[in-house]
């Protein structure tokens, strides 16, 4: 199945799921060193995010984000690539810094659709998602 979306970083990549329906943030959010969230009590805790195809909601600023995504990425631990519903202004400086295939705006319910562990492709660069499967 393939969904339309909109560009924010360019690049192709693919990867098993990882979905989160709720915001995120490089700082904070994605320990650079392991590639996994490192949130106590987090939904995520513990899950690895590296060479993932990670979906999530938006985006919440700080302005370290750039520096941590650059980080993961050149660690090796950053996600493969992301989609989000809205990606705002910190995580699209943060993901087209680190070289991370984003889109967003979605044509259709990727937290339907897509679920954590199922194998997507993303071409950001003409804004395609497609659903491989399990």
């Amino acid at each position: 199945m393939e969904i339309r979306a909109h560009m924010v970083s360019a690049g192709k990549a693919e990867g098993e799921a990882v979905v989160y329906k709720g915001p995120f943030s490089f700082l904070g959010d994605l320990d650079p060193a392991t590639g996994k969230v490192p949130v106590p009590r987090h939904q995520l805790e513990g899950h690895v995010l590296a060479n993932k195809v990670f979906v999530f909601t938006t985006g919440k600023g700080s302005s370290g984000g750039d520096f941590a995504a650059w980080a993961a990425k050149k660690n090796g631990n950053a996600p493969a690539a992301m989609i989000c519903l809205e990606s705002e202004p910190v995580v699209s400086g943060a993901v087209i810094a680190a070289g991370i295939p984003t889109v967003d705006r979605p044509e259709k319910d990727v937290f339907e659709l897509i679920h954590t562990g199922d194998y997507v492709k993303v071409d950001a660069t003409s804004g395609i998602i497609e659903i491989v499967g399990k």
